[in-house]
């Protein structure tokens, strides 16, 4: 069967503070399947309640948010076990066959390895990285773990337990003192789109950052600030190629504030990328190399973002963390280092969707 015949299932929104950008992502991605010639999409958005509805309307409905109000979305059902490659729509009572399942949930309960275990008990195809690696690549205490044992060079790091961090806030602070000089960040251990996140340059400062980074989470990942370049690497599986991994060039990010927050990533124009970023050679191998070895150790399949800090003093190129689905709006890093790569939209959407068939 040709990509063209395949019905593929596009789910976004979420229950998270992110669904506004997994709704962006998501019409980026529709316009893309219809780009290249998909004759069958279905787009399947879950609210901040949870209902998951199946919205049949124009996916320009589904970036601006008007789709949660649409009267003919129909609530849908899934069926567990080997005969579960679909949804039901609860309304009609019909059976919608899907080939592909396309999720485009960014944070909590969409990239942390849940939706992932849902298609697995469908039984279903899908794009993206399995329960395994969404969920240690969301867990950022987890992930640096890893790399740190993979001898993968990051930034110096620590991280806080939220009961222990309320039952003692002057321990847990100095805690951190001791291990690192300041400015430190504070980010939630499981959040994305740089949520949560605060730069802090004092204690004062730590127990605002702290306060707010727990408001997302039950732990806390605090590491030191890095003076360098912000640099980006998309990775994607290709089977047809030799080796399957393919890196793209390198991007730089020249935030329009003191760090890259989620108003610059999302929401203003004024933040630089520079596509392909100006390096040595001997940087980019590194940068390729530690991407690679970053999406193995996880066990990535299909793709991933890797996010990279190179050291102004030192030159030391620092990994910060690998992003198992990253943003796909009109402004995002990921599709535009692969549209520098040879990989137009058309091609980009076909070989993701080659991956989950493979």
């Amino acid at each position: 069967m040709k990509l063209e015949d395949l019905s593929i299932c596009v789910i976004f929104g979420g229950q998270n503070s992110e669904h506004e950008i997994s709704s962006q992502s998501a019409a980026y991605i529709i316009k893309s399947l219809r780009e290249a010639k998909i004759q069958k999409i279905y787009q399947l958005g879950i609210s901040k309640k949870g209902e998951c509805f199946l919205f049949t309307g124009d996916f320009n409905d589904i970036e601006n948010g008007d789709w949660l109000n649409d009267p003919d979305n129909q609530t849908v059902l899934f069926k567990l076990g080997k005969d579960g490659q679909g949804f039901f729509t609860a309304d009609d009572q019909r059976w919608h066959q899907v080939d592909i399942f396309f999720p485009v949930l960014h944070g909590k309960m969409g990239e942390d390895g849940t939706i992932q275990g849902l298609f697995e008990m469908l039984n279903a195809k899908f794009v993206g990285c399995g329960v395994l690696a969404s969920a240690v690549s969301m867990d950022k205490v987890i992930s640096r773990m890893l790399f740190d044992q993979e001898n993968i060079p990051q930034a110096d790091w620590t991280w806080l337990n939220k009961s222990k961090y309320l039952s003692d806030k002057i321990s847990s602070m100095q805690k951190v003192e001791a291990k690192l000089p300041y400015p430190v960040f504070a980010k939630p251990a499981n959040a994305g789109s740089s949520v949560g996140i605060s730069k802090a340059y004092n204690r004062d400062d730590l127990e605002k950052a702290l306060d707010l980074a727990f408001e997302h989470d039950s732990k806390v990942v605090i590491e030191k600030g890095i003076d360098g370049r912000e640099i980006e690497l998309a990775v994607i599986e290709d089977p047809s190629l030799p080796e399957s991994i393919f890196v793209s060039v390198a991007g730089e990010i020249i935030p329009d504030r003191d760090f890259y927050d989620y108003e610059s990533k999302y929401l203003s124009n004024e933040s630089e990328l520079i596509v392909p970023a100006e390096l040595t050679e001997l940087e980019e191998k590194t940068l390729c190399s530690y991407a690679q070895r970053a999406f193995n150790v996880v066990d990535g399949k299909g793709l991933c973002r890797a996010d990279f800090f190179i050291e102004k003093s030192t030159g030391k190129v620092l990994l910060n963390e690998i992003n198992t689905l990253p943003g796909f709006t009109a402004i995002s890093m990921y599709p535009k280092l692969l549209q520098n790569s040879g990989y137009d939209q058309s091609k980009l959407i076909k070989t993701l969707l080659l991956s989950a068939i493979n």
